[in-house]
């Protein structure tokens, strides 16, 4: 077994799940245990790195690499996943078989952060870099992309970064953003006998799902992004009362609005609340959570050039695409960073029940990630 499968087999066994804005709780939520094995494997090879906290035992990594050059390329990766419940394949053993590791995460993205590690520690054995490189391990990207934006806070000026998620190796330039709204919905409680004493905020939620229901279908109309297609809209989860014989005096929702480039977060939450302001009524709210512009990085920039030609020199391909799901490269990209998403894997495969990654994809990648820290 090589180094570099030897590794990424080893992070799928570190479960590192997101426990999505509560504390971890667990044998397998967090990603301490990721946080604690990255810093580690990069400190063994020399390379300078440290912890940054993000949220209590919940660590970005970052390292660095000096170059000739400043500012830095980042080359950036998040530790965390997503549950496991229900899955089909073993979730932390690390399973390979016909050319395929298995597991949670394995897939979505610890084959993108093994291939950035091994990337890095080669490119450190040699000559300086012509431009700094500095690799992120980041957490939470999985909810709020908290880990991404902690590192943005304190990293200074980045002249261009590399986004690792599965594009099946393709050069990524645009992708949606997200903005995530939660809507509650207060009424009365009352004896569920005599509910005519009681305003039942399940009904009045009922009316504000029809009406985004309504509004996710008028979204279609909409001329979409060339790379990217259209804007969407759904209502992902809903809880609501505290008994079956007592009417519910709360209900909320959680709604998720996926922007294209073009759009943004304010906008599209005025367009939500005045779908549904005529049913809301004084006491209920409406309140983002997550506010992420999206991703539109021009064909002719630098980074995407680079990429281009790493991925063509590696696999002979030259694709350069767009995707609908969301990254942290938006927080990047708010931030006015050139970014390319690019990664091993298959996004059809990111949160199945037998998650899987092709292990040639995970080599390959790992070459192309070297030939963009050589520049």
């Amino acid at each position: 077994m090589s180094e570099l499968v030897e590794l990424h087999a080893a992070m799928v066994q570190l479960p590192s799940v997101n426990p999505c804005g509560r504390e971890p709780a667990g044998p397998y939520e967090g990603e301490i245990r990721m946080s604690r094995f990255v810093h580690d494997w990069l400190a063994e090879r020399g390379i300078d790195c440290y912890r940054q906290e993000v949220l209590p035992e919940r660590d970005n990594v970052i390292a660095r690499l000096e170059g000739c050059k400043e500012p830095p390329i980042v080359f950036e990766a998040h530790l965390d996943t997503v549950a496991a419940d229900g899955m089909t394949v073993p979730p932390f053993d690390g399973l390979i078989e016909d050319g395929r590791l298995y597991g949670r995460g394995a897939c979505d993205v610890k084959g993108s952060l093994a291939a950035m590690m091994m990337a890095l520690a080669r490119v450190a054995q040699g000559e300086p870099p012509p431009r700094t490189v500095v690799l992120v391990a980041a957490a939470d990207e999985e909810y709020l992309h908290g880990g991404a934006r902690r590192f943005l806070e304190d990293s200074g000026p980045v002249e261009a970064a590399i986004i690792g998620e599965p594009t099946r190796l393709r050069v990524v330039i645009a992708h949606k953003g997200a903005l995530r709204v939660r809507v509650i919905t207060r009424g009365v409680s009352a004896h569920s006998s005599a509910p005519e004493q009681g305003v039942n905020a399940i009904y009045r939620m009922a009316r504000v799902v029809t009406a985004l229901e309504d509004f996710a279908q008028s979204l279609t109309e909409r001329e979409p992004h060339p790379l990217v297609g259209g804007p969407t809209l759904s209502v992902g989860t809903i809880h609501g009362g505290a008994a079956v014989n007592v009417v519910p005096e709360q209900c909320e929702i959680m709604v998720d609005r996926r922007l294209i480039p073009g759009e943004t977060p304010a906008q599209a939450l005025d367009d939500i609340a005045e779908a549904i302001g005529g049913i809301l009524a004084d006491g209920d709210e409406v309140m983002p959570t997550l506010e992420d512009r999206a991703v539109a990085t021009e064909a002719a920039a630098d980074i995407v050039a680079l990429a281009r030609r790493a991925v063509r020199e590696v696999t002979g391909e030259d694709v350069v695409e767009g995707v609908a799901y969301c990254t942290d490269g938006c927080d990047f990209a708010e931030r006015g960073v050139p970014l390319v998403v690019l990664g091993p894997g298959d996004i059809a495969q990111a949160h199945t029940a037998d998650e899987w990654i092709e292990l040639r994809q995970v080599e390959l990648a790992t070459d192309i990630y070297e030939r963009i820290m050589r520049g």
